[in-house]
């Protein structure tokens, strides 16, 4: 080899050294930094899981706290005891009047009817002040031959009134009343529902009247009183 090509030669081999060493430097730079990358990662998610487990931990035991809370809750609340009297006809055909109000028995099935007291079978008593539900339920049916005109049927009236006598008031008061018509026609069928809610005084009396031309159509009578 000539010395002008030796020389040339050793040149770039110098001046390849210089841009080796850069290279080597910049690829330790970059791994230092990959590997400072990677730890900040590792750390991160290591801090996460250890948060989420102790937040499940937190979360967990104030879900049972507050569920324990709930089962003492309800098991040291009672509901509220309801007192129901049930009431049906001594006999479905028995007579009514607006005179004389209809005739009622009071049915045993279990319920505490304490608060209550039926006399003469006509007269409910109520010895409790407070809120009480009424429902009535009147039926009626046209029987055969009951109608005095089959060319042209008469219409009739069907009136219900619910009342209460107290010695505070000067006269029975109206709880609750209905009213219907119904074609006097043979097996014709009608009914009246009527149903509220009212505050009644300790030691009143109520009362069931029907109308007198609707009484021998009536077919089945139902009255319940709960104390709410």
């Amino acid at each position: 080899m000539p010395r002008v090509e030796m020389f040339e030669s050793g040149l770039e081999q110098g001046q390849m050294m210089p841009v080796l060493m850069r290279h080597c430097e910049t690829m330790k730079r970059q791994e230092t930094r990959l590997r400072l990358a990677t730890a900040v990662l590792l750390a991160t998610f290591l801090a996460t899981l250890l948060w989420l487990q102790f937040h499940q931990q937190t979360t967990k035991g104030a879900f049972s706290g507050a569920h324990s809370e709930a089962e003492n809750f309800l098991k040291t609340e009672e509901p509220p005891i309801r007192h129901t009297v049930h009431l049906e006809p001594v006999n479905q055909s028995d007579a009514c009047s607006e005179e004389q109000p209809i005739n009622w028995n009071i049915i045993d099935d279990g319920n505490d009817s304490q608060n209550f007291k039926l006399e003469n079978q006509t007269v409910l008593h109520v010895f409790t002040k407070g809120l009480y539900l009424i429902n009535l339920r009147i039926s009626y049916r046209v029987y055969n031959n009951q109608c005095e005109s089959r060319s042209d049927p008469e219409v009739l009236t069907l009136e219900v009134n619910v009342s209460q006598k107290h010695r505070n008031y000067d006269r029975e008061r109206e709880v609750i009343s209905g009213k219907e018509s119904m074609l006097c026609r043979d097996y014709w069928l009608q009914s009246i529902t009527l149903n509220r809610v009212i505050m009644l005084e300790a030691d009143t009396s109520l009362r069931v009247k029907l109308n007198k031309k609707s009484c021998k159509f009536v077919r089945n009578r139902h009255l319940e009183v709960t104390y709410l």
